[in-house]
């Protein structure tokens, strides 16, 4: 006897789409196929004429609770995630003041097992100041390591715990990560180009949306990428590239891949579908880091993605509040933007438009990240003794993005107004309906941590 069985549609397994049902019963897939192949259940799901495909896997949220809870907090946040069809979501890591990483870690991680609604990883801070904490955050469960290569701004203390100044202290860091075996996450962008970019745009008197795009050009990311490359393979950590944007960093990329270097990389859903000139329409709100691009570097995003260069679509979700956008000098108005709640609708809308197949959306939001982050075949795929991860959707019913209709807390996003095709009915997690035709069906706290399936090495093989 199973918990319950979804019936009747179109179902996404690894070798492709096959009509056929599934029998999930404790929170995991029991059955996979026609109906005589299931087994009785207690509750039934029609899902005639809609498409089901793994839950996403967004490897790049700051939700970031425990200081900003008026921007998001996890219940808001995780909210707007299951929306959008993401069941696990991997967070960032953030500082807390008078806090160590490992204090911060642990407050991060009660609050998240308080209030999140979909299961969820936890992010440990690598930066200069705390190389000394990198195997202590990976014995209490962190799922990988993020480091920022920029030296954040004064208003944005919280990230200075993830800063490396320079190549010494990113080769160090990089060399404790690759003992514990997990993933390397970089934001690549070189900080000496961007602060003397940002004081000569100053001091000429620019404060425009495009001077923000001006101060960050291509080539501050190219070089950093290129640096974390060579560091990389180095050290042989497993390196993550974030967010990346540049047509050149994309070339980088592919080349150090043909030569078997153990690098993947990330590319958002704003990166591939906005341009600068879309920016300055929208305003401070399509403010993120790397900034938004030409035609150029978008065009290289897409033909990166779809051949494989680009490993995962993740969202960067960074919510902020209005009053932190209002300024009309954009230097002064914070950058990033809130995002895990559109990332799989604007990219099944991608399928529809035939701008990318089902098959590498499935790969780049599910399976991919599940692989690099240590947690498949429990989460990524649809599989027997797979967590019952998944997303239902209707693939031909429209509709239109809207500001007001967002459930994170700013309630905002940069595609308001797009017309998308792909409708996320269902979402859930570990067998339960979280999210059902806008209304959520689980308490605060239903969200469960997850770590690597991998055992760590222990502190005294040090």
């Amino acid at each position: 006897m199973a918990d319950l069985n979804i019936k009747n549609g179109k179902v996404f397994l690894e070798t492709g789409l096959i009509e056929a049902g599934i029998s999930i019963d404790n929170g995991k897939i029991v059955a996979i196929g026609k109906e005589n192949a299931l087994l009785d259940a207690d509750k039934t799901i029609d899902a005639r004429n809609r498409v089901i495909i793994p839950g996403g896997i967004d490897v790049h949220t700051h939700i970031l609770d425990l200081v900003y809870a008026y921007r998001d907090d996890f219940y808001t946040g995780t909210q707007a995630a299951a929306s959008g069809g993401i069941t696990t979501v991997l967070e960032m890591p953030l500082g807390i003041e008078g806090k160590s990483v490992t204090e911060a870690f642990d407050m991060q991680l009660n609050t998240m097992k308080e209030k999140c609604l979909i299961d969820f990883g936890l992010i440990g801070a690598a930066g200069q100041t705390t190389i000394d904490s990198i195997h202590e955050l990976a014995q209490k469960g962190c799922i990988a390591y993020k480091t920022f290569m920029t030296n954040p701004p004064e208003e944005e203390a919280e990230l200075r715990d993830l800063a490396a100044k320079d190549d010494y202290y990113l080769l160090k860091i990089f060399s404790e990560i690759a003992r514990t075996g997990l993933v390397a996450s970089v934001h690549a962008e070189n900080d000496a180009i961007i602060q003397n970019e940002v004081n000569r745009l100053r001091a000429a008197g620019k404060k425009d949306f495009q001077a923000h795009t001006e101060s960050r050009p291509p080539v501050a990311e190219d070089e950093a990428c290129a640096s974390a490359l060579v560091l990389g393979h180095y050290t042989a950590v497993k390196l993550n590239l974030v967010h990346m944007s540049s047509n050149r960093a994309f070339s980088f990329i592919r080349t150090a891949r043909k030569k078997g270097w153990d690098v993947t990389c990330e590319v958002t859903p704003h990166h591939l579908l906005l341009t600068s000139e879309n920016g300055t329409r929208i305003g401070a709100w399509a403010k993120v880091d790397p900034p938004l691009r030409s035609q150029e570097h978008v065009k290289a995003a897409w033909d990166a993605l779809n051949d494989g260069t680009i490993d995962m679509v993740a969202s960067d979700h960074s919510p902020y509040s209005h009053h932190e956008k209002e300024s009309d000098n954009i230097f002064e108005c914070g950058s990033g933007t809130p995002g895990v709640e559109t990332l799989l609708p604007v990219m099944l809308d991608a399928v529809n438009k035939e701008r990318i197949k089902l098959n590498r959306l499935v790969e780049t939001t599910s399976r991919t990240p599940a692989k690099r982050f240590g947690i498949y075949p429990q989460k990524g795929v649809i599989a027997v003794n797979a967590d019952a991860d998944l997303v239902i959707v209707n693939m031909k019913k429209e509709y239109t993005i809207k500001n007001e209709n967002m459930f994170t807390k700013s309630k905002v996003t940069v595609f308001d107004g797009m017309k998308v095709q792909g409708v996320i009915e269902k979402t859930l997690v570990r067998g339960t309906i979280v999210y059902d035709n806008g209304e959520f069906h689980v308490k605060k706290g239903y969200g469960a941590f997850i770590t690597q399936r991998k055992q760590l090495p222990k502190e005294n093989n040090k």
